[in-house]
């Protein structure tokens, strides 16, 4: 993963040479091997460049990136999507699965929504009812209906019908349906009165024998009252940090990483985060839980008012160095994060507290990784492989590899590699002692390192030593890490102009058949 710039940076771009990757630009002539008139010599330019943190967070894509900060300083950052919730979530579509009888001229029905839900205002959306009615005079009749809780531009919901008589009893008629979209509904415990008014042609009125209501489903583009007690559980999740991976040995020490939850929230209702499991794994197999007051009492997240309709709170909650063990964790080398949370509406269950939800309501839960590059690494051992190929090289009688190098970087970078054959047996190593050294960049009073000096490496190998590596299937990297004053903790910041400059040649000397 691009967060282990600082170590597999410098460890693929001082191998290259190895694995003899087609880039070019080294001057050649600056390759020397000292050839008789029987030899030839074959240059290969393989590498010239400069990479810097800055270059490598602009190709950083997907939920693991690196950032970039106002003042020049890095940040590996990882960012996951762990749950969305739509409206239909809180209130979800109602089927009309039954019909509801209208006894009387003047009938109050209480509407089956979930006993759980208060509702005091509402407007209709893509709802449709309609009705049925049932008399036994043989005369026509006429039918007014109103539903006196349902208003729509000051004015009550009201539709006229006639049942003809056609010389046949009971007269039935089942209606058309009728939208009810844009009308409110006001009620105090989810009911609605119907009253009616059924008159023959003489204008006396009566009492039908049967009247229903009943409706397609019933949606609303706004809710308000107590809309009920919801648990929406994430699915348990592992975040891979990946920063850590190629670590062997030695000691970290981040000043402050954090895990971040932040929601966006547009239901006009409470929701609180709870935290059921925060498992972090280290590469050594350590498992250790998160521990903050904040993990047991969960996170409270803001929401916006009535008179906010429309508006989406957003709430940022950082487990920090302060309010938990989260520095420890990291410093402990966390490989993965498992986690399982789960948002809770209307926490309380307080059925007086009035809430409101629009067919665009929402809310996002988020988790976020943040690791700011302000550290120490002191005597850090990181270990890599890279799958070579030599044997195209045949009648090779001696090899020059050349590497022109700065190190820009406020740390020390030690390198060594060796040479596997195909069982993973160790052939022979690259460099003679503990590696190749490339010196840390001073620190300048800003912070900020000042620029670093070239440093000349040359590897020679003669025909004896090629022949020995070429058998090599793989090869084994070692690199050393030590941070300015890292024997002491002092953590330095990592900057986006921060880098390696690197110039990379070999030059192959065969015998001439």
């Amino acid at each position: 993963m691009r967060q282990a710039f600082l170590i597999r940076l410098s460890l693929y771009l001082l191998m290259i040479a190895t694995a003899l990757c087609q880039y070019s630009c080294l001057d050649t002539d600056e390759l020397q091997l000292g050839l008789s008139d029987e030899e030839y010599s074959l240059a290969i330019p393989l590498v010239n460049t400069r990479i810097t943190v800055g270059k490598i967070a602009e190709q950083s894509k997907g939920n693991a990136s690196i950032k970039i900060d106002a003042d020049g300083k890095a940040y590996v950052l990882y960012n996951g999507e762990v749950l969305r919730k739509s409206a239909a979530a809180i209130f979800p579509p109602f089927p009309g699965l039954i019909a509801y009888n209208i006894p009387d001229t003047l009938s109050t029905i209480q509407l089956q929504f979930n006993n759980t839900y208060q509702i005091k205002k509402a407007i209709f959306q893509d709802t449709k009812i309609q009705f049925f009615f049932q008399h036994s005079f043989p005369q026509d009749v006429k039918i007014t209906m109103r539903i006196l809780e349902l208003t729509k531009n000051g004015k009550t919901f009201e539709q006229n019908y006639t049942l003809p008589y056609n010389q046949d009893l009971p007269v039935k008629k089942l209606t058309d349906p009728v939208s009810v979209d844009g009308y409110t509904l006001l009620s105090q415990n989810n009911t609605l009165t119907f009253q009616y008014t059924a008159t023959l042609p003489d204008g006396s009125r009566v009492r039908l024998d049967q009247a229903q209501m009943s409706y397609d489903v019933i949606k609303f583009s706004y809710i308000d009252g107590y809309l009920g007690y919801h648990v929406f559980a994430v699915d348990g999740d592992i975040i891979d940090v990946g920063l850590f991976n190629p670590w062997l040995s030695g000691s970290f020490d981040f000043q402050n990483p954090k895990i971040t939850l932040s929601v966006e929230n547009a239901f006009g209702l409470p929701v609180r985060s709870r935290i059921n499991k925060m498992e972090l794994t280290s590469i050594t197999g350590k498992q250790v839980k998160l521990e903050s007051p904040f993990v047991t009492t969960g996170i409270d997240f803001a929401y916006p008012a009535f008179s906010e309709l429309g508006q989406i709170k957003t709430t940022y909650f950082d487990f920090n160095r302060d309010n938990s063990n989260i520095r420890e964790i990291f410093n402990e080398k966390t490989k993965t994060i498992a986690y399982d949370i789960s948002a809770l509406v209307n926490p309380e269950r307080d059925t007086t507290i009035k809430g409101f939800i629009t067919e665009n309501s929402y809310f996002v839960v988020r988790v976020a990784v943040e690791v700011p590059m302000h550290a120490s690494a002191n005597q850090v051992v990181i270990t890599d492989t890279l799958d070579i190929d030599l044997s195209s090289q045949d009648e090779v009688i001696s090899a020059e590899f050349k590497a022109l190098t700065t190190n820009d970087f406020p740390a020390d970078l030690t390198v060594q590699a060796f040479f596997l054959d195909a069982d993973g047996k160790v052939i022979d190593p690259l460099f003679t002692g503990n590696g190749y050294v490339l010196p840390a960049a001073q620190i300048g009073v800003d912070g900020k390192t000042l620029p670093g000096k070239e440093s000349t490496l040359t590897v020679d190998m003669n025909s004896q030593r090629y022949e020995k590596i070429k058998r090599s299937r793989r090869v084994a990297i070692l690199g050393t890490i030590n941070t300015t004053g890292s024997e002491r903790k002092e953590p330095v910041w990592i900057y986006q102009d921060d880098g390696l400059a690197v110039k990379l040649g070999v030059k192959f000397g065969y015998r001439k058949k």
